[in-house]
């Protein structure tokens, strides 16, 4: 009586151990899951990601997830991993008439367990194929994104009864996270596609405003777009930001547009110009300024554009804004803009070439124009050997 004791004893501690082996390894899959969620870029790694980690559970045989696809009215199978062989290519499950576990999990919107597949009716139509390769228990649960069932994660085992509560929480907790897993990526691709959308509609607005301009004055036709040609490769060999960069090129593109106020006759005026004429031409900042002021870029494109005539000892126009009181952005157009104006030709004037205009910012390094700038700039002609066309 008492060997039968110790032996019961000996034979529910190995139970006991066997059960919380069980949970460990579903608890650090679902950790696998969890972490997978902030790397994976589409569903399909996803659903890739988490079958493998499912199969690395001892018990699991095999898993395999599918999506439900309105057109046909069927589930698709995406990804599985595990014994397979060949199991899925004979799989149909139809959402309206499949009596099946997967079918039932997608209709009731609840988890369904089959404790015994050999002894199951609801794996009746395929239970020779399920036993052939080994599967003897299984559960479906269903994938929900937005209160609609979107497909079902299923997995089987080559024991029966393999799926008590517990690890039906855990697995539960898994398609939770799958479908956690799918509203962000798809919420991300849309964004990406907004941002998209958004991005080319700027891109054009952008473009029209800055081509407008240049109508206006022939003479600087292609200024902008050199100007942010030099000023985006500054502020990359700078290593500013991305997004820093693209606001350059917004405000390159943009930053003669306030010459839409400047008389025409006064932009292609052959002569130098008088004082009148050149504190009329001054204006063009503050104009571009004005014009832009109202939009919402994402950047501050009207700033940039107001302050790319300042300099840093406050000799600038319109503000006569000193330092670190302009915008990096502001200082490294001001460079771009003085090399391009001075190497290319202008209705006053032949161009002066760019060994001159390279000398210019040089000379007045530190004082008129921010000396990190100007070394990088001399580095991209000299080391880099930057062209404008």
């Amino acid at each position: 009586m008492q060997f039968q004791v110790v032996y019961q004893d000996v034979t529910e501690h190995r139970q006991t151990e066997e059960k919380v082996r069980k949970l460990y390894s579903l608890q650090t899959a679902i950790r696998y899951i969890n972490e997978s969620l902030l790397k994976v870029g589409d569903e399909q790694a996803l659903f890739e990601q988490v079958c493998r980690f499912l199969t690395d559970v001892e018990f699991i045989r095999f898993c395999w997830i599918g999506l439900t696809d309105k057109e046909s009215l069927e589930v698709k199978p995406v990804a599985y991993s595990g014994f397979e062989d060949g199991y899925l290519s004979s799989l149909k499950i139809h959402l309206v008439n499949n009596r099946g576990p997967v079918g039932e999990a997608i209709k009731t919107r609840q988890p369904c367990t089959v404790a015994d597949i050999e002894n199951d009716s609801r794996f009746t139509p395929r239970r020779e194929a399920a036993l052939k390769r080994g599967y003897a228990s299984s559960l479906a649960v269903p994938l929900i994104h937005d209160a609609e069932v979107i497909g079902v994660l299923s997995v089987y085992s080559g024991s029966k009864d393999a799926f008590g509560d517990a690890e039906i929480n855990f697995l539960v907790e898994a398609a939770g996270d799958i479908a956690l897993g799918i509203s962000t990526l798809r919420l991300r691709r849309e964004l990406q596609q907004s941002f998209s959308s958004v991005g080319k509609a700027l891109e054009g607005t952008v473009s029209a405003l800055a081509s407008v301009a240049e109508v206006r004055d022939p003479y600087t036709a292609g200024h902008q777009q050199r100007v942010t040609r030099l000023a985006v490769a500054i502020a990359t060999e700078m290593g500013l930001p991305q997004e820093q960069i693209e606001g350059i090129h917004v405000a390159g593109t943009l930053h003669d547009v306030g010459k839409l106020h400047v008389p025409a006759e006064i932009l292609s005026k052959p002569g130098r110009l008088s004082e009148i004429e050149f504190n009329l031409v001054k204006l063009h900042a503050q104009a571009g300024y004005d014009i832009l002021k109202t939009v919402e870029f994402p950047w501050p494109v009207a700033q940039i554009v107001l302050q790319h005539h300042e300099r840093l000892n406050g000799s600038g126009y319109p503000q006569g804004l000193k330092g670190e009181d302009i915008l990096i952005e502001a200082k490294i157009l001001a460079v771009a803009d003085v090399v391009e104006a001075m190497a290319s030709h202008r209705p006053y004037r032949p161009a002066l070439g760019m060994g001159q205009a390279l000398d210019e910012i040089s000379k007045n390094s530190g004082t008129l124009y921010d000396p990190e700038i100007v070394d990088v700039c001399y580095k991209l002609f000299y080391d880099k050997e930057f062209k404008f066309d």
